[in-house]
């Protein structure tokens, strides 16, 4: 069973201030079958539209990774939540013609901010060797997706790991549960009535973006208390 640690802290931060980069490697995920699908919401991320698979490696036992179902590679903040996307290892499944490519594109509130297709040096060349590629854009976005060219070819042998963001809200913000501009014992009580549920997208209660209103948010809310969001 997960302990209650209770942690306080003063957390004053400047506008628009990033929070610390994360980077996912799916190493808490234990696979029953060959693949499984990677939880809607993990890692303060929301999978559900995406085609991704997390499943063992053969030639390393306990490493695991994800790879495409599909073709559909979109990722995106919990909520809308913007992110800063810092890229991630990407390589082929394949043993034989381990070559593919795929565009990165990025969008923003609904709107497009970067076609890897639209850059002459968009194009991100994988092989059987685990590389580390990320976009020629460093703004936030809160989707990120990618794009395969040749009918759709290369998202059936692509593999991935080490998703690195960071997500643009400051802790203390993202513990202000109500919205008033104060971490308090208001957002204390918001978090408390649902605690133990598990929540929809976007629910202001689910303070990490886990899907579940459990230790980790009151923690978030405990650890803000009497501070303002800027």
């Amino acid at each position: 069973m997960k302990s209650l640690i209770l942690t306080f802290a003063i957390c004053i931060a400047a506008p628009s201030a990033w929070a610390e980069v994360v980077v996912v490697d799916f190493q808490d995920l234990a696979p029953e079958a060959p693949f499984e699908k990677v939880p809607d919401f993990y890692q303060g991320l929301y999978w559900a539209t995406s085609g991704w698979y997390y499943g063992e490696l053969a030639t390393d036992p306990g490493q695991i990774y994800v790879a495409l179902g599909n073709s559909n590679a979109t990722i995106s903040g919990v909520g809308g939540e913007d992110f800063l996307f810092h890229g991630a290892d990407y390589w082929s499944r394949r043993t034989v013609d381990a070559n593919g490519d795929f565009y990165f594109i990025l969008y923003l509130d609904g709107q497009l901010v970067y076609d890897g297709r639209n850059d002459p040096e968009g194009r991100q060349r994988f092989d059987d060797t685990p590389k580390h590629l990320a976009p020629n854009y460093t703004g936030p976005v809160d989707l990120v997706g990618l794009a395969f060219d040749g009918g759709g070819d290369d998202w059936d042998h692509l593999a991935m790991d080490n998703f690195a963001f960071a997500l643009v809200s400051t802790p203390t913000c993202q513990s202000d549960a109500d919205g008033n501009g104060v971490v308090d014992v208001d957002d204390l009580n918001v978090v408390l009535s649902a605690f133990g549920q598990v929540e929809s997208l976007g629910d202001r209660a689910d303070l990490n973006g886990d899907g579940r209103v459990d230790v980790d948010d009151l923690n978030m809310v405990l650890g803000g208390l009497g501070t303002s969001c800027p």
